[in-house]
């Protein structure tokens, strides 16, 4: 999946201290690795991150089982971001797999839309990405 974040957050998640990714919506399908998107300024590829599961629970609920994981945020300003929603969502973040180089979309995609949250890739996409992180072999 194509996951964009606040720059602010993205430094976070690239520096280990976050490792929790609230969210007021989350992926129906299970998902395994999200390409970071760090939204502008930057408008860069900057880490591909394992998706270890997600909590689903009360905006207070999420707050009191996730804060020890670096949540990146004082609890009034997570409280502000789920206002009038009765359910939240915890992304546990895990291993972090970075570019050499934050990668610009629109050298990978034809023509890139940022997501408004996330979007899933397909296989084509999560491919070209590899390559670009190192990830995948060029074959010889």
């Amino acid at each position: 999946m194509l996951l964009s974040v606040k720059p602010r957050f993205a430094e976070q998640i690239l520096a280990g201290t976050k490792t929790v990714e609230f969210r007021r919506s989350w992926a129906v399908e299970p998902v395994g690795l999200a390409v970071v998107y760090s939204s502008s300024p930057v408008q860069r590829l900057v880490g591909i991150v394992e998706i270890e599961g997600a909590v689903v629970a009360s905006p207070t609920s999420i707050w009191t089982k996730c804060r020890a994981r670096g949540p990146g945020l004082e609890r009034k300003e997570l409280m502000e971001y789920f206002a009038g929603k009765d359910q939240a969502y915890g992304v546990l973040l895990g291993g972090l797999t970075l570019p050499a180089k934050p990668v610009p979309p629109k050298s990978l995609f034809r023509s890139f839309r940022p997501p408004q949250s996330y979007r899933y890739l397909s296989a084509t996409e999560l491919r070209r990405i590899g390559k670009q992180f190192g990830l995948v072999e060029e074959p010889e």
